[in-house]
């Protein structure tokens, strides 16, 4: 009996010092900065001053008087947009590489490319495809006889462009993801289906979409964290918010804040609102969840 219960310390002490690295990084990086967080939400602090006071509820209050939040706050929903758009890409892209076509390996290549690409890359490149005088979006529109938006000038086209371009990038690494889940599905249910005289279309909607639903759920978990976040594509296509904010998220609005108008403790309660909301978001994903991913039962 003494020598297991060494033996279950000394192992309980190899896992505990194991673990220690990953335990020290969360206390480090997350759970402290969290808390400075909070607290500083309750503050006046200043990034150029040492001297914080405690002002209660005042940042709350600034949050939600001031217009450009509200506005920052609909952009960032707005940007949600690219969730649907990307995920039936992908999958139809990855349905196909299932199925063999040729050229398949090549085309995985070509359409990852742009997630493992520089946003800021690409977003120069975009600027220049969408410029209202020399680019060639605008140039092939005239072709045409159409007067080309101003994509780069009215936040209107320019949130629309921001849509396009992050579902053109994720197109590719969600169909590695599809691919992957397609590889699972047992060819079984696919047999059995033939058997029983169901059409393709009939498989995929009964058998492939089902099986998918784990797969789907995650990018839709992670893409609408992600899309909630956006804050490159605005800095870079408008570096001011755009005209009447149209363009600025909540991300790039603490960020100003916090940086640029030097509202540290300000940006901290933002900060805190938004993450709060993201939180309620997932938890709300999670439980819908229940209604709609197979479970393999």
């Amino acid at each position: 009996m003494k020598k297991r219960s060494k033996l279950k310390r000394k192992e309980g002490i190899a896992g505990l010092l194991m673990v220690t690295p990953s335990l020290v990084y969360f206390f480090v990086f997350f759970l402290i900065p969290l808390a400075i967080c909070v607290y500083a939400g309750f503050t006046n602090w200043n990034i150029l001053s040492v001297k914080r006071t405690v002002v209660g509820l005042r940042n709350f209050d600034k949050m939600f008087a001031d217009v450009k939040f509200w506005t920052a706050l609909k952009n960032t929903l707005y940007m949600l947009i690219p969730i649907p758009i990307y995920t039936a890409f992908a999958l139809g892209f990855a349905y196909c590489c299932h199925k063999k076509i040729l050229g398949e390996k090549a085309f995985r290549v070509v359409y990852y490319l742009p997630f493992i690409s520089s946003v800021v890359a690409l977003v120069l490149i975009w600027k220049w495809l969408f410029n209202s005088q020399y680019g060639l979006i605008n140039q092939f529109l005239a072709l045409f006889g159409a007067a080309g938006p101003d994509w780069l000038g009215d936040p209107k086209w320019t949130r629309r462009m921001i849509v396009i371009m992050i579902s053109w990038k994720m197109i590719g690494i969600i169909s590695i993801y599809y691919i992957a889940a397609l590889k699972n599905v047992p060819k079984e249910f696919y047999e059995a289906a033939s058997i029983d005289g169901a059409s393709s279309w009939h498989q995929f909607r009964t058998i492939t979409l089902p099986m998918l639903t784990p797969t789907t759920f995650y990018i839709v978990v992670m893409g609408m964290i992600g899309s909630l976040q956006t804050f490159v594509e605005v800095q870079l296509f408008a570096p001011d918010g755009g005209r009447g904010y149209g363009v600025g998220t909540i991300v790039f609005y603490i960020w100003q804040k916090a940086f640029e108008s030097s509202q540290m403790g300000y940006a901290c309660a933002v900060a805190g609102i938004f993450g709060l909301m993201i939180m309620l978001l997932t938890v709300m994903q999670f439980a819908l969840s229940r209604k709609w991913v197979y479970g393999g039962e």
